[in-house]
């Protein structure tokens, strides 16, 4: 049997535990900026009003697809059945996408660079995640994940990934 890399496994772990660390640091270090005068980049008031707004839409959009998806919050390990109603028949993985937004529009919100670089790079982190979830969700359930990801050919945004 292969053993998992420590990556794999991190990437595999519970996401809300994993999100939950990325705000608590997003909005820390976005505190930390705007308390010690680090270098921002807000355009005030326009990106911090469009980073509430990414903050206030990633939150409705995120409940909106863990409405579809019950085990969203589960190791991806852990997961039963793959779920293809709502907006999952359109995109493979809104609530990795939701995050994403979620992140951009904290670290808009605070208008601090270090916070915009640290949310670029959960970009990164939650990208990789979908792509080892996809790994797992083939090796479970082969040809039913295999037909779905035919039939919803977008990752996370419809034309582009």
């Amino acid at each position: 049997m292969k053993t998992k890399s420590m990556i794999s496994t991190f990437l595999l772990l519970n996401p809300f535990k994993r999100g939950m660390f990325e705000w608590i640091i997003l909005v820390g270090t976005g505190i930390c900026g705007l308390k010690l005068s680090w270098h921002n980049f807000s355009i005030f008031p326009v990106s911090n009003i469009f980073g509430g707004f990414l903050v206030l839409f990633a939150f409705l959009f995120h409940w909106w697809a863990e409405k579809d998806h019950k085990q969203a919050h589960e190791r991806s390990d852990s997961i039963e059945m793959i779920v293809n109603s709502g907006v999952y028949s359109k995109i493979r993985h809104p609530l990795y996408l939701s995050l994403i937004v979620l992140n951009l529009g904290i670290a808009l919100s605070f208008g601090v660079l270090i916070t915009l670089i640290l949310a670029l790079l959960t970009v990164i982190h939650w990208g990789a995640t979908s792509y080892k979830e996809e790994q797992l969700l083939l090796q479970r359930f082969q040809d039913e994940y295999t037909q779905y990801k035919e039939s919803v050919r977008w990752r996370m945004i419809p034309g582009i990934f």
